[in-house]
Formats: C-alpha cells, structure tokens, sequence
C-alpha cells in the first residue's frame, strides 16, 4: 500500500511539474479616414489587403542570436512592406494594426517563468485612389 501512495505522489509530481501555461495579449490601433479629402472624387480599389509579420524568441536561446527569428526591420515594417504596392494617386485608408503577444513557459508560485515570446503584426487597409 505505502509503494502505491509512493507512486500516485510521483506521478502527480511529473504531470504538475511538465505543464506549459500560455498567455496572450491583443492590442490594436486604427487609423480612420480622417486625411481623406471628403471633398475629392475617389473610389476604392481594395478592401481588406493585409500584411503581416511575426517573430518568436526564445529566452534559452537569448545569447545566440544567429538561431532565432530576428526581424531586422522591425515588425511593423515588415508587415507593411508585404502590402500591396501603390499606383499613382493612391493612398491606404481605414488602416488599422493588431498586436498579438504570446508568451509560453512554466508556471511558478509567483506566476509564469517565461521560456518563449511569439510577437504577431498584423496590418490590414484599404487602398483608395483619387481621380
């Protein structure tokens, strides 16, 4: 009985100590038409063109840099250059930017020990064109 007891309290041990634990966090901004002159002729060429960029980074990893995922642009850069290119008298208009945030590791008494970090942009718009 006491070898029974022994093994359930291990087994519980190994299945509390192998969990991962997964927060996300959203964030976003939107760029209306504001600059858009009402006053012009204008008609849309595109809806909804999207853009998007991600990188993960992991903590163990920090040091060697070679082996991760690096963006050197930056994000939003990226993103945005995966749009689809301007014509003469064209403008992106009802922009709007989300930020997903991932965070992967294990949890602690205070928390979460942070073991990875996936960072997501997307940019979605509307491609206008003045006539």
């Amino acid at each position: 009985m006491k070898n029974y007891y022994i093994s359930m309290l291990m087994m519980v041990l190994f299945l509390a100590s192998s969990c991962k634990m997964t927060r996300q966090y959203y964030d976003f901004q939107h760029h209306g038409t504001d600059t858009v002159k009402t006053d012009s002729n204008f008609r849309y060429v595109a809806r909804g063109v999207t853009g998007k960029a991600k990188t993960t980074y992991k903590y163990n990893l920090w040091k060697k840099a070679q082996k991760q995922n690096i963006v050197p642009n930056g994000l939003l850069s990226t993103a945005k250059s995966k749009l689809p290119e301007l014509k003469d008298n064209q403008c992106f208009a009802n922009m709007s930017i989300d930020i997903l945030q991932t965070e992967t590791g294990m949890p602690t008494s205070g928390g979460m020990s942070v073991e990875e970090l996936t960072i997501e942009v997307v940019v979605s718009a509307d491609i206008i064109e003045y006539y």
